[in-house]
């Protein structure tokens, strides 16, 4: 974390302690620790408070976001953090610069600069959103200015559409295709690529066909999807080669995706797999209900996390109808 010369610094120390992070300043002339405390949020706030001094003229954007992203990143899911941590990349202008000092303007121009839409635009919005409530909240700056960054006009450019049936039949057709595997593993089971990127191999039960979604957006998605027989030899020999999704981020998933759709000669969004799944399953005449629990919507009436071995036998039945 970049922090002005002589302000000090929070260093975690080495071994099993009960409170590694150590606060260090220099004073007159010699480095000193002044306190020692359980996480790096008590620690940044600590030596903050000992400054004396408005700390917004000095801390930087990148030490705001390094201090709010250890306090919140707990709280959120994988698919959060990787939003936010893509965001704070995009608004790298404002990194180095110290948080107090930036003006609208500057925040304007770093998000006029980001190289996309709308819906990125906007998330970095919301990120700013959440570092001005921290850093008001820690006595770093009295204002925020977010809400004052204008975006672009909202456009949409087309509605999502489900994969037709002969394009599915041409991604089965096209299996040696890098990445078209995996878009027919979304299409069949309706998860969100968050989703897919967290699976680990032991969230795959080949023996009762079905994959154990630990982490999602939404607590409705936290679920058990059946797994539909005409992909279960992939995730199977994926399971034992002990790597289901071939991407670590969202952004490298979706580079395979692009270059994957382009190599087909399809436009079609990660996202519309769901679209795909729903609207197959609505054809087969699957209930809403069902539906609901597959895709990982909120299902009113529904006990949260129950499956039985009826429950899943009727959701195997239900999604080998498409």
């Amino acid at each position: 974390m970049r922090l002005p010369n002589g302000y000090g610094s929070v260093y975690k120390l080495a071994g099993n302690r009960r409170r590694p992070y150590v606060v260090k300043k220099t004073i007159d002339g010699r480095q000193r620790a002044l306190g020692y405390f359980e996480s790096y949020q008590e620690a940044f706030e600590f030596l903050v408070h000992i400054n004396h001094c408005t700390p917004s003229r000095q801390v930087t954007f990148a030490a705001v976001y390094a201090a709010w992203s250890q306090r919140h990143f707990p709280d959120v899911s994988l698919s959060s953090r990787q939003a936010y941590s893509i965001s704070y990349r995009h608004l790298s202008p404002l990194h180095a610069m110290p948080f107090g000092s930036i003006s609208y303007s500057d925040l304007q121009s770093a998000v006029d600069s980001v190289p996309a839409g709308y819906c990125t635009r906007k998330k970095c919005r919301v990120l700013l959103s959440q570092m001005y409530k921290y850093a008001i909240k820690n006595g770093i700056v009295d204002h925020d200015l977010s809400p004052f960054v204008e975006l672009p006009k909202h456009t949409v450019v087309y509605n999502k559409k489900p994969f037709t049936a002969r394009q599915i039949g041409k991604l089965w057709r096209s299996l040696a295709v890098p990445g078209v595997a995996d878009a027919l593993i979304l299409i069949y089971t309706g998860m969100r690529v968050g989703e897919f990127i967290a699976l680990r191999p032991g969230d795959i039960n080949v023996r009762q066909r079905y994959i154990d979604i630990k982490q999602s957006k939404t607590a409705a998605g936290v679920r058990k999807i059946p797994i539909h027989h005409r992909i279960l030899d992939m995730l199977t020999e994926r399971k034992t080669s002990g790597s289901i999704c071939p991407c670590p981020t969202y952004d490298s998933f979706r580079r395979l995706w692009d270059k994957a759709m382009g190599t087909v000669s399809m436009k079609h969004t990660p996202h519309e797999c769901r679209h795909t799944l729903a609207t197959l399953l609505d054809r087969a005449e699957v209930n809403e209900t069902t539906i609901r629990m597959i895709l990982g919507h909120a299902r009113p009436g529904i006990t949260k996390g129950v499956y039985t071995h009826k429950t899943l036998a009727d959701l195997r039945k239900a999604i080998d109808r498409v």
